[in-house]
């Protein structure tokens, strides 16, 4: 199954179809309560009426050799259902983000990243 949907991009748009309704009734009930902060990390995003509502947008990318290298390790799948897969992947250059990194797989990374994001939110708050 996870072959066919996520070597296909008419399967997966097929597969989001059928889900769509179900994930914006959720998203909807929780945008509605108080919350000072939700964060959500979500392939689909930008393709869906809740990007505009975001008041921060992150896109963190990976050097494609450590990302194939990780995803074949992690999912234990072989280089050529990788391609396959990586050809149905969404396609991130016509959005703008506020804040771009690259992901080098170490934790001292992400926590400079996390304090970046972090720094620039406050100071926006405080104007």
């Amino acid at each position: 199954m996870v072959d066919i949907i996520f070597t296909n991009r008419q399967k997966m748009q097929d597969l989001s179809d059928l889900t769509w309704d179900y994930m914006k009734e959720q998203l909807d009930r929780i945008l509605l309560q108080k919350h000072d902060m939700i964060i959500l990390e979500w392939i689909l995003l930008p393709h869906s009426r809740y990007w505009k509502q975001c008041n921060t947008k992150i896109l963190v990318t990976a050097n494609d050799e450590q990302r194939k290298s990780k995803v074949l390790e992690r999912d234990n799948i072989t280089e050529e259902y990788f391609v396959k897969r990586e050809s149905s992947s969404i396609d991130y250059t016509p959005f703008t983000f506020d804040f771009c990194f690259t992901n080098d797989y170490r934790q001292e990374t992400m926590q400079n990243m996390l304090q970046m994001v972090q720094k620039e939110i406050m100071r926006g708050e405080e104007r």
